[in-house]
């Protein structure tokens, strides 16, 4: 189970940390992305806030996912949490009216963080 554990997590940073490092140098393709699945105005300016505090939350659900190794409940907690994010861009996505393969790529990232945290919840 532990080394299962680790595959699923290591598969799981590698959207992770990618998307924190976006966020957190605020790098224009990462923020053209995420407005353009949420449609909250970021390029415009609007909620200002939001890229950095992503970046800081990728970092810490990092975090959590790479102690999850070792302890499983900080893995839990951490792909819990990432289930909650890509669920809120999966969420807004719905309601912007995508449909199809546009909702592939979160609906992906927020099935894996769900396994990831079964997982975890089962090394507990």
């Amino acid at each position: 189970m532990f080394a299962l554990s680790a595959v699923l997590t290591v598969l799981l940073l590698l959207e992770v940390v990618p998307s924190a490092l976006a966020a957190l140098a605020r790098f224009g393709p990462g923020v053209e992305r995420l407005d353009s699945l949420t449609r909250l105005g970021l390029r415009e300016g609007r909620r200002p806030w939001l890229v950095p505090a992503v970046g800081v939350f990728h970092t810490l659900t990092t975090a959590a996912l790479i102690a999850g190794i070792w302890r499983p409940v900080w893995g839990l907690a951490g792909a819990a949490a990432e289930v909650l994010f890509f669920g809120w861009v999966l969420t807004r996505q719905l309601l912007s009216g995508d449909r199809g393969g546009a909702l592939f790529a979160y609906g992906l990232f927020t099935s894996w963080s769900l396994v990831v945290a079964v997982v975890c919840a089962l090394r507990r």
